[in-house]
């Protein structure tokens, strides 16, 4: 299984840095992005290496609420987890996890892993997922091979019964 990696979203340097020194190495590798949309960007160009989005709510441009509401629609098996020190009734209507600024190093540890575990339990189904289709896509072509095979052989088995019978209908002369 490969390494789990954090995306990091937030416009404060510090936070990203201190969720990094808490995550790296013992949790997950972390990735770094200072706003919504190099997060998007970002996620749209290395999706397969996100397991799991951590991001501010209250960021300039494109905020959390806007990462949580593409990702939503557009990627729901990405798993997100916001984080603000504030708290309003908006937070409060958030349909993914949510920690509130400050935390402790546990707190956030008990909110990521499960999470990341998450997304590596989706990513081992695609992978079956995939390896089935790709074993299912081997059999039937070696089913196709087969009746083609079949067919090849009831052609020629054809061919062969007439070329007898045309021999029996004119033997060789003697000679």
């Amino acid at each position: 299984m490969t390494p789990a990696t954090t995306l990091v979203v937030d416009d404060e340097p510090l936070v990203r840095h201190l969720v990094r020194r808490i995550l790296e190495p013992g949790v997950c590798g972390v990735v770094e992005v200072e706003d919504g949309e190099t997060a998007l960007r970002l996620i749209e160009r290395e999706r397969a290496s996100i397991d799991i989005v951590l991001t501010d709510l209250a960021m300039p441009g494109i905020d959390g609420f806007d990462v949580v509401d593409v990702l939503s629609r557009h990627l729901p098996q990405l798993p997100v987890l916001c984080m603000s020190g504030y708290v309003s009734p908006a937070t409060a209507r958030l349909a993914v996890p949510f920690i509130q600024k400050p935390f402790t190093p546990e707190a956030l540890c008990d909110a990521v892993m499960p999470l990341i575990q998450r997304s590596q339990s989706v990513r081992a189904l695609a992978r079956a997922e995939k390896e089935r289709a790709v074993d299912e896509r081997a059999a039937s072509g070696l089913l196709r091979r087969r009746s083609q095979e079949h067919l090849i052989a009831a052609v020629d088995l054809v061919a062969a019964a007439r070329a007898l019978r045309a021999s029996r209908a004119n033997p060789p002369s003697a000679g």
